[in-house]
C-alpha cells in the first residue's frame, strides 16, 4: 500500500468489482435471497454485497478517485436492490459529508457564490419534495422500515431483535471473556447467528482483545484528514448495524488511512518513496 502503482491497480480493481456486479444484475445471472426481492448477486446474503459495495465506493473516496461520484451512482443503484437499509444510511453519510467538505473548499476558495450554494440547497429541497409527494416512487416496505419502527417494543429491543442479539442480552456475561464465533448458539436454543456489529465482535471475543482491536484501529485512523472523515464516519456508524469483519475491505480501509491520509500538498512518487522505506521500516 506504500506503492503508488498498486494502489492505482487498486482503484482500478475497485472500479471493475462494481461494474461487474452492474453487468451481472442487468444480465440477471445474480441470485436473490431465498427467493425473496432482496438480491446478493454473487455473494451468500443481501448485507454481504451492500457492504461489499459500500466498502469499495469508500477505497474509491480514499483514493481521491475523480470518477468516485459516477460510481457513487452505480453503488446506489445496486444499494437499492440489497434493500439493505444500513447500507443505504452508510452511502448517504458518506455522499452528505464529502459535499458539505467541497462545497465548504469551493466557497472558501470564491468558486461557488451564496446564490450558486441557495440553489443547490433548492434543488436538493425539489428532489427530496418529489419522493415525499410520491412522484418519484420508491417502495420503502423493502426496507423494512415499517416493520422496524411499527411495533410495541422499543427502539432498543427493535434493533436487538433485528441484529439478533437477544442471546447477548440473555447471557451478557460472555461480554468478559467471549462466547466464541459461529452460526448458531444451540446451547441457549438461539437458531440465528448474530448480525456481525461492534457488539458481536465484543461479546465474540471478549471485552480485553476487543479494546485491544479498538486500539489498533485507533492508532491507524488518528491523523486523518478533514476531506476523509466522511469515510470512517459512514464505515464506524454503519458497523453499529453491519461491520462485516469478514470482508478483506474493511481491514484495508483502516489500513490505508495511513497512506490516503495525506495533505494535498504530498504528492508525486517521491512521497511514496518517502512511505515505502518508512512502511518497510516499520514492518
Amino acid at each position: 500500500m506504500y506503492n503508488k502503482p498498486w494502489l492505482n491497480a487498486l482503484g482500478l480493481v475497485c472500479k471493475m468489482n462494481l461494474l461487474i456486479q452492474l453487468v451481472i444484475f442487468l444480465l440477471h445471472k445474480g441470485s436473490y435471497w431465498e427467493g425473496t426481492y432482496r438480491y446478493m448477486g454473487t455473494y451468500t446474503d443481501p448485507n454481504q454485497l451492500g457492504f461489499a459495495i459500500i466498502s469499495t465506493l469508500s477505497i474509491l473516496f480514499l483514493l481521491k478517485d475523480k470518477w468516485k461520484y459516477l460510481f457513487v451512482l452505480v453503488a446506489l443503484f445496486l444499494i437499492m436492490q440489497t434493500s439493505s437499509s444500513g447500507m443505504l444510511i452508510a452511502l448517504f453519510i458518506l455522499v452528505s459529508m464529502d459535499s458539505m467538505i467541497m462545497l465548504k473548499r469551493a466557497m472558501d476558495n470564491g468558486g461557488i457564490s451564496y446564490t450558486v450554494l441557495f440553489l443547490i440547497i433548492l434543488g436538493i429541497g425539489g428532489v427530496i419534495a418529489l419522493f415525499m409527494l410520491d412522484i418519484i416512487h420508491i417502495d420503502w416496505d423493502h426496507f423494512r422500515v415499517s416493520d422496524k419502527l411499527n411495533n410495541n417494543n422499543s427502539v432498543l429491543q427493535s434493533f436487538i431483535n433485528d441484529r439478533a442479539l437477544n442471546v447477548a442480552q440473555d447471557h451478557p456475561e460472555y461480554f468478559l471473556f467471549g462466547y466464541g464465533e459461529g452460526f448458531q448458539f444451540p446451547r441457549y436454543g438461539h437458531q440465528e447467528e448474530m448480525h456481525s456489529t461492534w457488539i458481536s465482535l465484543c461479546y465474540y471475543y471478549g471485552i480485553v482483545p476487543f479494546c485491544i482491536l479498538l486500539a489498533w484501529i485507533y492508532s491507524n485512523v488518528r491523523r486523518i484528514k478533514l476531506e476523509v472523515l466522511p469515510i470512517y464516519c459512514a464505515i464506524f456508524l454503519e458497523a453499529f448495524t453491519l461491520v462485516n469483519h469478514r470482508q478483506a475491505s474493511f481491514w484495508m480501509i483502516i489500513l490505508l488511512a495511513n497512506v490516503c491520509c495525506r495533505d494535498d500538498s504530498d504528492n508525486g512518487y517521491e512521497f511514496y518513496d518517502v512511505l515505502e522505506n518508512e512502511g518497510n521500516k516499520s514492518a
